[in-house]
């Protein structure tokens, strides 16, 4: 640590960095559901099963997981390597692992191949488990995957010499459904995926992190304050970190003793640091938003739903998509607010309490407080009947492309309801702090209907524009 850092921190009365821009283990915020993946990755490992697939978005903490596991893997005596240069292909790859197995890279890759094979074979019959462990595995080639199956085709006759764990961007999904590796895709005997913090997580994870550098509740943040910090960094822990970082400058013009982190505060770290909350919806006219679906329409002609595309994703057997939460009876909401709902039926929905402050900032909806939560009132934009039924089909293509412009979905606009547009509906739904239930429930077909901040014209929001026509 350098002599700057440290007198920053000593004046903040910390012991270390709460928010280092570098993966960090050595704080590590534990939940129920990563404590279970890291069992069951650990597990699968130890038995010798197959391939452990880690995926997450950027800045989830898949280094700071495959760290933990790798020590975890060592203090069982496992001997592991970690390769995180994805950049080398093919023999220099294979060359990156046997260097990290301690053992030397010479001559061909045969030669290479059958080093490392000797070794993991007298390594099986010392009892012991020899694991590759590879970060941002999206940036391999098929060359490079399927070189990675070949070392698991190493066996003693019994058992697999290597296990693999291979952690990598979603991107690294579709890489796997390529058929040209499926034989690979059908060893994954596990697949953990890590996620965003949900809104209660986010201020959890920033206490755990602040007492574990040796805060002791000399620093806190209000709950307005940490609503503007899920807000502003989508509950992802690197952008967390970002904008945290920068707060703690932001203290410095306290006096000493408690010091708080306000959500104005927040809002201009995340600005400092580049982390920006997406800017509110535009309000455009009614028919401009009718015309999405027509224009949407047209490039369903212009795209190609063929069912074995690559990229395209299966059929659900979903029947239909419950509501993102029960009805609630209470006071109607004030006539003044009803008034801007305009003509049409009126739907009400639960939501959490914290979502609260995320929906009152769009004019067509009604947010009530309520002993359960918030209770919204609105008029859908968008019909949610039969939406999953024959697919594919144009609506759920719109859903996708709106998932797609608000920057939650990176698959294909096939028209079919299938895990990336689940994946793409949960992140929405927990962006919103909504319950993420991954089903296109009618708030949640509202919401998304609402315009796209960066639509200037009809012609921008036409998926044809987007690569796929």
């Amino acid at each position: 640590m350098n002599p700057a850092t440290r007198q920053h921190l000593q004046q903040l009365g910390l012991d270390r960095s709460p928010f280092p821009p570098t993966p960090d283990s050595a704080a590590y915020f534990q939940t129920d559901a990563l404590e279970r993946e890291l069992v069951e990755a650990t597990h699968c490992l130890r038995t010798r099963s197959g391939f452990v697939l880690l995926t997450g978005e950027v800045g989830t903490g898949k280094t700071t997981f495959l760290r933990r596991l790798m020590s975890t893997l060592e203090r069982e005596d496992m001997v592991v390597s970690l390769v995180f240069n994805t950049y080398l292909q093919g023999n220099d790859l294979l060359a990156a692992v046997l260097r990290d197995f301690g053992l030397p890279a010479e001559g061909s890759a045969a030669d290479n191949i059958d080093r490392l094979n000797r070794f993991l074979l007298e390594r099986w019959q010392r009892q012991t488990t020899c694991v590759l462990l590879i970060d941002d595995a999206q940036n391999l080639d098929i060359e490079s995957l399927e070189l990675l199956r070949l070392l698991t085709c190493l066996e003693s006759g019994q058992e697999k010499l290597l296990q693999i764990v291979l952690a990598g961007q979603p991107e690294l999904l579709q890489v796997l459904a390529q058929p040209a590796i499926r034989q690979l895709s059908s060893r994954i005997s596990k697949h953990a995926q890590l996620c965003a913090l949900a809104p209660d997580r986010t201020g959890e994870y920033v206490r755990f992190r602040l007492d574990s550098a040796g805060a002791d509740g000399a620093i806190a943040l209000d709950e307005a304050a940490i609503t503007a910090l899920h807000r502003a960094s989508n509950g992802n822990p690197r952008h967390i970190h970002q904008i945290m970082d920068r707060c703690l400058y932001g203290l410095y013009g306290q006096a000493t003793g408690p010091r708080r982190i306000d959500a104005a505060l927040v809002r201009t770290a995340a600005a400092e640091a580049g982390v920006q909350r997406r800017a509110r919806a535009r309000r455009y006219p009614w028919a401009l938003a009718a015309s999405l679906g027509g224009l949407l329409a047209v490039g369903g002609l212009v795209l190609s739903l063929r069912p074995g595309d690559t990229h395209a994703e299966p059929a659900s057997t979903v029947a239909s998509a419950p509501p993102a939460a029960a009805s609630a009876t209470t006071a109607p909401p004030p006539q003044h607010c009803l008034a801007r709902l305009g003509d049409g039926a009126r739907r009400q929905v639960q939501v959490p309490s914290g979502a609260a402050p995320y929906l009152r900032q769009h004019d067509d909806l009604c947010v009530q407080a309520t002993a359960q939560g918030a209770l919204v009132t609105f008029v859908p934009r968008v019909p949610d009947a039969d939406l999953l039924q024959q697919q594919p089909n144009t609506r759920l293509q719109q859903l996708q492309y709106r998932l797609r412009q608000q920057g939650h979905y990176d698959g294909q606009l096939d028209g079919r309801f299938g895990p990336l547009t689940q994946r793409a509906l949960r992140r929405m739904q927990q962006h919103n702090a909504l319950p993420a239930t991954g089903t296109p429930d009618a708030l949640t077909l509202h919401l998304l209907a609402l315009p796209a901040a960066h639509a200037d014209s009809p012609n921008d929001m036409d998926p044809s524009r987007n690569g796929h026509g």
